[in-house]
């Protein structure tokens, strides 16, 4: 797997409309986070929002509409026709990632995919082998690693000051408002690939050259089952490494609403003579009304003085400078496939009861 520097836009012969008016940005999806991805882009001087897709074209149009793209559209094939296009952020449900990612790398457009890459290893084979074939930039928006605390534990680790890492537990946990109203897919993912995803990648990235070797995890269910979202309640799995290191992944989404916060999120890493602990719950933010006490997201998609901000801002200021200049993604396809092997360990484990390999 190759990630090279790619041709910057507007250097050669071969360079098109983007030359001229930064990088032409498609975004295909207008849910949450293909609105989020749509605010960014608009708001970034290098880029220019060109299109919205979304089946209905409903959410697309509204989204196009806020945020000053010149099309919307239900058929994302006519977004990766444009030669205005440069970068296709794919940013539909888990799922549906893999052709859409493909069409894009073989119509010669830079990928930005949501968290995970794929949801099956083939999926994600599919996916690498569609961009070294055409030579794209292509990365996964696995965008904590934006977060400044998960940056700077991983300067910590990488120069040596709690050792080599030996152990790690992280949990993701979400509002059972997430899979019950906010996704109308839930049913078709499960909390691991939708939470979990993250946490894999941040403690495989803390880790090293450490390689994830077999997996065992199981699942619960039944509350979500109750709702008629037919998915587990929760995930964990133990990853253990080749150095013999392990790590815990958790990952539920039927925490009450009442919780003060979106998303319980929490990492741990202890290392030889040393540990990282990193508790973002409630992101140093308290906000108490007459009604309730929660705890604002603010690391991820902040709006500050009326302009996107935090770690999604970042990952996608991070690629729209890469398809600009043709420099190379701080995500490589190669962790990101990792991320997925891992995953699809995790639900093979869950299906058979028993530890699994973990993929090369």
């Amino acid at each position: 797997m190759t990630e090279n520097a790619r041709t910057p836009i507007g250097a050669g012969a071969g360079a098109g409309a983007g030359a001229d008016a930064g990088v032409g940005v498609a975004v295909v999806g207008a849910g949450v986070m293909g609105a989020a991805h749509a605010a960014v882009v608009a708001a970034d001087p290098r880029a220019r929002l060109v299109g919205v897709a979304s089946v209905p074209d409903t959410a697309a149009r509204e989204v196009a509409r806020r945020h000053g793209a010149e099309l919307a559209t239900d058929d994302y094939r006519t977004l990766l026709r444009r030669t205005d296009v440069d970068l296709v952020i794919v940013a539909t449900p888990d799922h549906l990632h893999t052709p859409i990612a493909v069409e894009a790398a073989l119509a010669g457009k830079a990928i930005l995919v949501e968290k995970p890459l794929a949801t099956s290893l083939a999926d994600a084979d599919e996916v690498i082998a569609a961009v070294e074939r055409s030579g794209v930039a292509a990365m996964t928006s696995f965008n904590h690693r934006w977060i400044p605390s998960y940056a700077q534990a991983k300067a910590a680790i990488e120069a040596g000051r709690i050792g080599r890492p030996r152990m790690a537990y992280a949990r993701k946990n979400d509002r059972i408002h997430v899979p019950t109203r906010m996704l109308s897919w839930a049913a078709d993912t499960t909390p691991a690939w939708f939470l979990s995803s993250h946490d894999i990648d941040l403690v495989c990235w803390f880790f090293g050259e450490d390689r994830a070797v077999e997996v065992y995890a199981t699942a619960v269910r039944g509350v979500l089952d109750g709702h008629g979202v037919h998915t587990p309640d929760a995930i964990q799995a133990q990853v253990r490494f080749a150095s013999g290191a392990v790590a815990t992944f958790e990952s539920c989404w039927t925490y009450p609403d009442t919780y003060p916060t979106m998303t319980d999120s929490f990492v741990e890493v202890v290392g030889e003579h040393g540990v990282v602990h990193l508790d973002r719950k409630d992101d140093q933010v308290e906000v108490a009304t007459p009604t309730e006490f929660e705890y604002p997201r603010i690391s991820i998609m902040p709006v500050l003085h009326g302009v996107p901000a935090g770690a999604l801002a970042h990952a996608v200021g991070h690629m729209v400078g890469c398809v600009a200049d043709g420099t190379p993604p701080l995500v490589s396809l190669a962790e990101s496939r990792r991320v997925t092997a891992i995953l699809a360990a995790v639900h093979e484990s869950v299906a058979g009861g028993g530890p699994v390999p973990v993929a090369s």
